[in-house]
């Protein structure tokens, strides 16, 4: 059987054995890792995997059971541990598939599957590339660096969501990434960095040897890092640090958070955020990019909006579940967020434009409560006088809460990084306090 078949007779095997209703979720992938260290071939690891997820429902109550072996005597054993669950678990009025003018029935070609390469030779070829770019700068600069690891990962994956109102939907998806560690070592002192790439295509792959050019000037960079006094200063977080930040808000305002009264932000819908000329887009429909998909975990469409528009929160991200336990409507989030734009005026030298202040390019602990909003992690990165990189420091924490933060960002970059579903430069953050020496 194909795998629409293996879904429509799973829900018809469980409606004759008495489920209300019931959904379930299919996938399949393959995937191919290529690891190097110090220029040689470290490790070839090879993925293949299945699954199935099944949820019934009877009598308001709901079961779920999973398998990784997807044949016919373990699917009748899913199928008969879901119902079994369900006959023991109390009603939950919120449990339940989605009505069916909320389902998608708009399926675009999102372009998301690529014909990736999985032989172990091309990304054996790339990881050594990768090597050798960090080698040469490392000769280039004259510095001790040991190049630690180049990896290398390509998978792909193929997923089916259907429910017994007759909805099926299909997904396919292609990711690669590759990374370059690299080891700096100067008077006894060794500072450990790197760089990475991530796409769905991997003829869009950084190109290998730059890749590890990077990872080295990064290293080296940070040779001789040090502490600086505690104070109140503006903070530059670098666009993979300020993607942390909407992460952190996106935790804040999806449903599971709000219906538990577990978020610092449940009380600001519609109210204003950031800076009046900040705004936040969300588009399922990119081709290609990460986050882009037609339907949710629920079969629920997609929907583009804005979701900061001119600095106010116009609305929260909830899962069916979720919006039941709320009262209200879904908004297709079952799943997570999906692809996010910062849509503001850039500006390109924020260094420049900071002055004095630490530019932090690593984050480091968990000291972030999105119930409080009180916000405190470790940090590294550059200390800025005079409106240039004077300096590497390590080792500081900064603090502030994150509705301040939002409230005093001054400036955004156009360095936009599109390395996951959040497209965003670097943002300018006044009146954070670090803490070091």
């Amino acid at each position: 059987m194909n795998q629409t078949d293996i879904v429509t007779k799973v829900l018809e095997t469980v409606k004759h054995k008495g489920a209300d209703a019931a959904e379930i979720s299919y996938a399949e992938g393959r995937g191919i890792s290529v690891s190097c260290r110090q220029g040689e071939v470290d490790t070839i690891e090879n993925n293949n995997d299945k699954s199935l997820s099944l949820t019934v429902y009877k009598n308001g109550a709901k079961g779920t059971a999973s398998t990784a072996v997807v044949n016919d005597d373990s699917i009748a054993l899913t199928i008969d541990k879901a119902l079994a669950i369900a006959a023991l678990t109390a009603p939950d009025e919120a449990a339940g598939l989605a009505e069916k003018d909320l389902l998608a029935t708009d399926f675009k070609d999102l372009q998301t599957a690529y014909d990736n390469p999985f032989d172990p030779e091309t990304l054996i070829e790339y990881a050594l590339a990768a090597t050798e770019g960090a080698r040469a700068e490392a000769a280039n600069q004259q510095a001790d660096v040991v190049v630690d690891e180049a990896n290398v990962e390509i998978g792909d994956g193929y997923a089916i969501y259907a429910n017994s109102t007759g909805f099926i939907g299909e997904k396919r998806g292609s990711n690669c990434s590759a990374s370059v560690v690299a080891i700096a070592k100067q008077n006894g002192e060794m500072e450990r960095e790197y760089w990475w790439d991530a796409v769905r295509d991997f003829q869009q792959l950084m190109d290998a040897k730059t890749m590890g050019a990077k990872a080295t000037d990064r290293s080296i960079a940070q040779l001789g890092s040090r502490q600086v006094k505690s104070q109140q200063v503006p903070v530059l977080f670098d666009p993979a640090m300020s993607k942390s930040l909407i992460g952190h808000m996106l935790s804040a305002i999806q449903g599971s958070a709000l219906y538990q009264e577990a978020s610092f932000l449940k009380d600001d819908l519609n109210k204003q955020l950031f800076p009046d000329w900040f705004n936040i887009s969300e588009d399922p429909f990119i081709p290609g990019g990460f986050g882009s998909r037609n339907f949710d975990s629920n079969g629920i469409a997609t929907k583009s909006r804005t979701l900061i528009n001119q600095g106010v929160l116009t609305g929260f991200m909830l899962s069916l579940y979720s919006a039941r336990r709320l009262n209200t409507q879904p908004t297709g989030h079952g799943g997570g967020a999906h692809n996010l734009t910062v849509n503001v005026p850039t500006s390109a030298d924020l260094v420049k434009q900071m002055e004095r202040g630490f530019l932090v390019t690593s984050l480091m602990g968990q000291g972030v409560n999105t119930v409080t909003g009180d916000y405190s992690r470790g940090a590294s990165g550059f200390w800025v006088e005079d409106g240039a990189i004077a300096f590497p420091i390590s080792e500081m924490t900064i603090a502030g809460h994150l509705k301040d933060m939002f409230r005093n960002i001054r400036a955004v970059g156009a360095d936009v990084d599109r390395r996951s579903k959040i497209h965003t430069g670097a943002w300018l953050v006044d009146g954070m306090t670090i803490a070091g020496d």
